[in-house]
């Protein structure tokens, strides 16, 4: 098979999970009645009034703004030159790594700030996290196993335009989400209550832990992940919480996905806020780094 061909045949694949993601809307109503989506966040986000609309720029960037990824990431999409390219996002050579770790980002050919844009919550927004744990796996972008991805929060990242970090989960960090796996939980209504220490890198400290929420997923390539973290935010907020409270949280999180050996995935979230009563020591994090083989 031929470089086109193969490109042509992974856009359609890609094209078809999302038909299959947006087509599976329609039946939403008619699931829930039967008591098969009874728990919301395991439905995928609600139809927005901004359906086939793009991102409001005054929210998530406007398209002549200087950020150099931005920058780089049309140039290359256009000039056909980036690692990958597809209609919806790109994918680029990630953290530059003193000892070489192998790793990508993901971009979006939308301009998109970063994870404070609620139109990546909606349902006309790509499935970027399935599109990055696709690519990983695809040459020449091949990330070693198991394959991590996370996003930093907006305080936490180096550029104003989305991007999903692909790379090695640490070998420490995986072990400890697996010796604490019954510390997880599997519902993002009581995503809010779990509390994990992880083992992760700090450049400036060595190896030490963070405290982190932890949710046991089954699979994503049918699920925002946005709208689920935008969700557990409400939940967390109490009485009182909306959407749009949730959604001014959202800056602060870093969201990071690993591989669970068991089955599923381990679908991480922090902020700097995050506390453990139990080790009142240890605090949380807004970046994703910690977890993923980028450094040093």
């Amino acid at each position: 098979m031929c470089d086109s061909d193969r490109a042509d045949d992974e856009a359609r694949e890609l094209t078809r999970r999302r038909f299959i993601q947006f087509s599976s809307l329609a039946g939403t109503g008619v699931l829930a009645s039967i008591g098969i989506l009874s728990d919301a966040e395991h439905a995928l986000a609600a139809p927005s009034s901004q359906l086939g609309k793009g991102p409001d720029p005054k929210e998530c960037g406007k398209t002549t703004d200087s950020d150099s990824l931005w920058r780089l990431s049309q140039k290359c999409h256009s000039n056909n030159t980036c690692r990958q390219n597809h209609a919806d996002y790109v994918v680029m050579g990630g953290t530059k790594s003193k000892k070489k770790y192998i790793n990508y980002i993901l971009v979006p050919t939308q301009r998109i700030s970063g994870i404070e844009c609620s139109w990546i919550c909606g349902s006309s927004a790509p499935n970027y996290w399935s599109a990055a744990d696709y690519y990983a796996t695809q040459p020449p972008t091949v990330v070693p196993t198991p394959v991590g991805l996370g996003i930093n929060s907006k305080q936490a990242r180096g550029f104003n335009q989305l991007h999903i970090h692909m790379a090695r989960a640490r070998r420490e960090s995986l072990q400890d989400l697996v010796a604490q796996d019954h510390l997880a939980v599997r519902t993002v209504a009581h995503w809010m209550y779990s509390r994990v220490s992880i083992r992760g890198l700090s450049q400036n400290l060595g190896i030490i832990p963070h405290t982190y929420r932890v949710l046991i997923w089954p699979g994503f390539h049918h699920d925002n992940l946005f709208a689920m973290l935008r969700t557990m935010l409400k939940h967390a907020l109490g009485h009182g919480g909306t959407t749009a409270k949730a959604q001014a949280l959202m800056q602060y999180q870093t969201l990071i996905v690993i591989p669970r050996p068991a089955g599923g995935y381990y679908i991480v979230n922090s902020d700097k806020s995050v506390r453990d009563p139990n080790n009142p020591n240890l605090v949380g994090t807004d970046t994703c780094d910690p977890l993923l083989l980028m450094h040093p």
